[in-house]
Parts: structure tokens; sequence; C-alpha cells
């Protein structure tokens, strides 16, 4: 553990050169208009985007949950858990593309549900949507209180309070641009960072029999069923979840071309897969070397930390501080402009003005940091917050982005299918220990797995049916999706760009 002092000067130093850089970046376009503000509109060229999309994606949870997830189920599990990752940039290499097409002036999934679904649906989702980030940012704002705790000693609250006002403050005074703008600072710096820490680590635990004890521990073992079914489960949550990402939906419209999309989407994949893995064979080589065991809480939700007290010499804990704080700054800031920049591009179409909107969009990015700060200091497992998230996303899902697809899904039915699928996910959803149910027992093993899969298939089963059944009762009720097109228009008049 590094000493508390250094820690905390660790902690101010890291938060303090974001602040200013942020800050000053944000002064340089603080005459930008809404339209920037909020989704900075083709004007990332490909690299950009790769850097954007995964900075955002990865917060200080790829720290903390891969790990957990190997350390509890095995590589198998882990595997699923990098598909998973690497599945929401495939998501989007289809969705993407087809909303620019259609509403080609828009800026957010919501606004597409209310000119799509009408306003009821719209109102179910943007709370879903809310729900949905602010799990994530509290998520994101636990797993930053627990790698600053258990590598310097600090009080929660402390990390949570200056993390937080600093990523609210750069955030809400500049919006996406000055969010993609530390995004690229912080994915050159943190990409070559965790392959050192990968490397060094591989190497200290190479000859110690950790991975013969893994191996015994079933940890890797290609047999085990509930490793199976648990890969099932993140592969399902963690791409549902993530079509309610604003953040992502953003960089969708942010990117310069369809071409820079699908080359920016591409190049997140790519790197998805094995920075998941890599971090999760920590957790699994955390057993073997008996710093945690399976299931073992709290211990096991943080197992790349404990593996690094056993092992890893003081520099590397340092590393690890600096990597957590800059992954969290560069999760946070995505997730609160992204729903402030959706709650103001959803407002412009009733009629308030510029001042009103932005004003508007930076007091929403305080509102919904302050809880988040508030229950990071709870200490709840990282993964289990994220599984409550996802369950609400294999619900939801499919009604919603069939939409984009077909012309006969009307807004009663995802509220239907989607309410559906919640409440028979939920019957069957764990307790924080991912062991025990509330009110159901699942038929054949894997609880969680039931969960999940039976929310994403009644869902997807009930819009499949109306869809159906539309066609064959009123083949002539048709959406028209030329209405997105000449619907949704700019917010105001982009200012011109300066990088």
């Amino acid at each position: 553990m590094l000493d508390t002092t250094i820690g905390i000067a660790t902690l101010v130093i890291a938060c303090a050169v974001f602040l200013v850089l942020g800050m000053a970046y944000a002064w340089r376009r603080r005459r930008q208009s809404v339209e920037d503000y909020t989704i900075s509109r083709n004007h990332a060229p490909a690299n950009v985007g790769v850097a954007t999309l995964v900075a955002s994606m990865f917060g200080t949870w790829v720290l903390l949950s891969p790990g957990e997830t190997g350390a509890n189920f095995g590589i198998i599990a882990l595997v699923g858990y990098a598909l998973g990752i690497a599945g929401i940039p495939v998501m989007f290499m289809f969705v993407g593309p087809r909303i620019r097409r259609l509403m080609p002036n828009g800026h957010t999934v919501t606004e597409y549900v209310r000119h799509r679904f009408g306003i009821v649906p719209f109102v179910a989702i943007f709370v879903v949507i809310i729900f949905v980030i602010g799990i994530f940012i509290t998520a994101e704002m636990t797993a930053i209180t627990a790698a600053v705790s258990i590598l310097t000693g600090s009080p929660a609250w402390a990390t949570a309070v200056a993390v937080g006002v600093v990523v609210i403050a750069y955030t809400a005074y500049g919006g996406l641009r000055v969010s993609i703008y530390t995004d690229r600072i912080q994915f050159w710096v943190l990409i070559p960072v965790l392959l050192l820490l990968v490397v060094v680590a591989a190497v200290l635990v190479n000859g110690a029999g950790v991975w013969s004890a893994a191996g015994q521990a079933g940890l890797l073992s290609v047999k085990s069923s509930g490793s199976y079914y648990f890969a099932i489960v993140l592969v399902i949550g963690i791409i549902a979840s993530n079509a309610f990402h604003p953040g992502m939906w953003q960089r969708v419209y942010t990117v310069e071309s369809q071409r820079a999309l699908h080359r920016s989407l591409w190049g997140a994949a790519a790197l998805a897969i094995p920075i998941t893995f890599l971090m999760g064979m920590a957790g699994i080589a955390a057993v073997g070397s008996g710093s945690v065991g399976p299931f073992q809480y709290p211990q096991v939700a943080a197992a790349l930390f404990a593996l690094a007290a056993d092992v890893f010499p003081l520099w590397m804990h340092f590393l690890l501080l600096v990597c957590a704080l800059m992954l969290a700054m560069s999760t946070l800031d995505t997730l609160m402009n992204g729903l402030a920049s959706g709650m103001a591009a959803d407002l412009s179409g009733v009629g308030m003005q510029r001042g009103a909107l932005m004003t508007l969009a930076r007091a929403v990015t305080v509102i919904v940091a302050i809880p988040a700060i508030i229950v990071a200091s709870q200490g709840f497992s990282v993964l289990y917050v994220f599984l409550i998230a996802d369950l609400l996303g294999a619900a939801i899902a499919v009604p919603m982005l069939i939409g984009l697809y077909s012309r006969r899904m009307p807004g009663w039915a995802v509220l239907l299918a989607g309410g559906a699928g919640i409440i028979i996910g939920a019957l069957f959803y764990p307790k924080p220990d991912l062991l025990s149910p509330w009110a159901l027992t699942a038929p054949f093993g894997g609880q969680m797995f039931f969960a999940f899969a039976s929310a994403l298939v009644v869902s997807s089963a009930i819009s499949a049916v109306v869809v159906w059944g539309m066609r064959l009762a009123a083949p002539q009720q048709q959406y028209n999706f030329a209405v997105l097109n000449s619907n949704v228009r700019l917010i105001d008049e982009p200012a011109p760009g300066d990088d």
C-alpha cells in the first residue's frame, strides 16, 4: 500500500492537472453553441473516435469487475465479459449508421424515441436512461473510491468528492468537446501504462505456481456450466444496457463520416477484448496466489488490488493509482455530459432558449453526480451494481431498437414488451451475494442467467409477435421514417471548430 500522504498528494495532483487542462480548453471554447456543447457534430476523425470511444468505455471498473468475474466464475465467464465489452461498438456498427441516415440532425437516443414512438414511451425510456446512467456513474464512483482506498487508505468520501467535483467542473463548463479532449490525453497515457502493468504482473506471478493453483480451483476449466451461464449473462447485459448510453450515441454523430464511424468502432472493439481479458486474468491470478477466494466478499470485489498488495512493488501501486484516477475521469465525464446533453437536446424541441438549455445541461451534470458521490462511499460490489442496469437493458433494448428497422413497431408495444421483460427478469434476480434468489428458483441452474435470458427472450418474443400481428391486422399502419429526418432539427448553428 502507498503511504496515505503520498496517495492523497497523487490524487490531488492528478485531479488538479485534469481540472486545469479541462477548464483551459473549455475557456477557449466558452462561446460555443448548444450544438457544439451537446454533440460536436461531424468533427472527429477515426483516430480521435477510437481514443474517445475506448476512454469512454473503460472506467476504473476495468480494474475491478473483470477481476471479480474471473475470480468468481473463471476464464469462460471472463471471455464473456470481454466479448460483451467488444459487443458495444459492434452493436453501434449496425444502429449507428442506421440512425445517422434516418435522423442526420439527431443528438441522442431519447430524441429518436420521442419522434418514433410518442411521448409516453419517451418518458418511460427517459426515466430508464436516467436510472441506468445514474447506476453507471454510481458504479464508476464506487470503483474509484474502492481503488484509492485500497491503494492509499484514504477515506472513500474524500476520493468521491475530489474526483466528482473535478469532473463536474470541467464537464459542466465545457461540454462534449472538452470530454473528447481529455479522453484523447487519457487514452494515450492509459494504454501504454496498462500494458506495462500487465507485462510486469505476468512476470511476477509466472513462476510462483499461481496458474497451477488457479487451475486446481477450477477457474481455468472450460467445463463449468455456471461459467458459461454467467458469460452469456455478461454478453447480454453489457451490450443491451449500453444501448441506453447517451455518450455512445453522441459519438455516433461526433465522428466526421460514416467511414470514420466504422473505423472508430472497429478500433474500439479490437482493443476492448484484450484489455478486459487481461485485467480479468488478474482476478484468477489473485485466487491462484491465495490473495482472495471465490465469492469471498468484500475482498474478491477488488481482486486485482488484493493481488497487487501481495506481489506488486510499490511503484506499480503508484501506476495503478494513476490509472484508476484517469479511467474514472474519462468515463465519468462521458456519462455526465451524455445525460445532460441528451436532456438539453430533448428540451430544445419544446422551445427552450439557448441560455436556458445551457444552464439546464450544466445543472443536470451536477444533480446526477451528487447522489452517485453519496452512494459510492457505501462500498457495494461494482459488478453487482452494473448488473442491475444490465437487466433493464436486456428487457428494453430490443423493443426500442427494433423501431429503427420495422415500420410496424408501435409505442405501446415497446412499453408492453419492456415492462414484461423487466417483471419476469426481476423475479429471478439474485441478491448482492450473487447466490440467493428473491422470489423464484431457476429450473436449470444459473440464477443470474435465467433472469437475463427471460428478460431478453420475453421482450423480444412480444416485440416479434406484435410486429407480425400488425402486419396481418393493420397492414396500412406503417411509420414513415422520413418524419425523423424532417422533424429533428439542429438546436442552433454550430460554431467553427478549432481542433
